[in-house]
């Protein structure tokens, strides 16, 4: 039987699954649950790589089927055969999924709320759904939600919850994504700096509000998608050991050295917050190098898509559309679909994002909900 969770429907997920349980390409691992000391709250800001379904609340889009085939097993909005990132660090609370804020079917907010939309970037501003839209909208339901609560609306985050949430930012890579379809990469990194000033702008915006506790994702190796491997004119020279495109990774490099800087920034002049900087880029890059001793047989070759080896990915015949084609056995696959990991890719990377191996401050992902 299954149970609504987060406003989702969740098969055979048991109270017990208290401690995370990551589907990886070998198997099962399982991670031992937060032991919360208060309710976990959580707000999310980003793209696609976190959009538990805002896209399709905003726009009316179905992302039915092969999408969530893995796990819920229906669309939900999700870009991926299954679960995000996010997701698993839900689970590791043992908190319900997070609702997207545009949802208006059956949302349920105490928990947090999702502003991620699928296609989102810094810039240009004031366009849906860029990231200070969606600190505006977060605003927006941190003024009404404790009032509505008092007056007896469920489903809501009061005031103590505001200040004890965490603030999770994954966005970037939509910005450097689009530089590279027009610009050479000179201009890309001239330009990072203005897309780090919208995160600044972001961070400060939430901390003036009440928030203090936030947890910032650096931006993936954008070489390394096999959409960009398939429609980026390139040669030898242009790829790495790994068979990824050396230009987008070096990019997004520059983003995200600038980004630690701005994380060790705000740290020394944010009174009393706390700001863990964390580096998903080493995560997924040691997948894509390393994916055979995680478990995956295929790191570049999408699962969902059209057009065979070496990358499975034609822009006209995307996952979903007329002619594509689906593996049998997605958790064999580091990509899904060309510009999202699987469900199994994710667990992964989740489960390095839980070790807080690879965060600044090297702080666990539940401290928040215990200090």
């Amino acid at each position: 039987m299954a149970r609504e969770r987060g406003g989702l429907c969740v098969p055979n997920l048991r109270a017990s699954a208290c401690a995370v349980v990551l589907v990886l390409g070998l198997g099962l691992r399982s991670l031992v649950a937060a032991q919360c000391k208060r309710g976990p709250v959580v707000f999310n800001f980003g793209d696609s790589n976190s959009d538990t379904g805002g896209y399709s609340a905003a726009l009316g889009a179905n992302f039915g089927l092969p999408n969530g085939r893995a796990f819920f097993p229906e669309g939900t909005g999700r870009l991926g055969d299954g679960r995000l990132i996010i997701d698993f660090l839900c689970e590791s609370l043992n908190t319900s999924y997070l609702s997207p804020y545009l949802e208006s079917l059956g949302p349920n907010f105490s928990d947090g709320a999702n502003f991620a939309i699928g296609g989102a970037a810094t810039l240009p501003r004031y366009k849906p759904f860029s990231l200070d839209v969606q600190v505006l909208e977060f605003l927006r339901f941190r003024s009404r939600s404790p009032l509505l609560l008092s007056r007896g609306y469920p489903n809501l985050v009061g005031e103590d919850g505001f200040g004890n949430a965490l603030y999770t930012i994954d966005i970037g890579q939509n910005d450097l994504a689009g530089q590279f379809d027009h610009l050479p990469y000179s201009q890309v990194v001239q330009n990072i700096p203005t897309f780090i000033e919208e995160i600044r702008l972001a961070i400060w915006g939430i901390y003036k509000s009440g928030g203090k506790n936030f947890w910032v994702h650096n931006t993936g190796p954008l070489g390394c998608l096999p959409q960009k491997l398939a429609t980026i004119a390139h040669n030898a020279s242009d790829v790495d050991e790994h068979g990824c495109l050396k230009s987008l990774n070096d990019a997004a490099r520059v983003f995200n050295r600038q980004l630690q800087s701005l994380c060790e920034e705000l740290r020394s002049q944010m009174k009393n917050a706390t700001i863990v900087y964390v580096d998903v880029f080493a995560i997924k890059y040691d997948l894509i190098a390393n994916y055979a001793e995680h478990g995956f047989e295929t790191s570049l070759m999408v699962c969902c898509g059209n057009g065979g080896p070496p990358y499975n990915y034609n822009p006209n015949i995307t996952c979903g559309r007329s002619g594509y084609t689906v593996c049998d056995d997605a958790s064999r696959h580091v990509s899904w679909d060309g510009n999202h990991y699987t469900e199994a890719a994710n667990s992964f990377v989740a489960s390095r994002i839980l070790s807080a191996n690879y965060s600044t401050p090297p702080i666990k992902f539940d401290f928040f909900c215990n200090v």
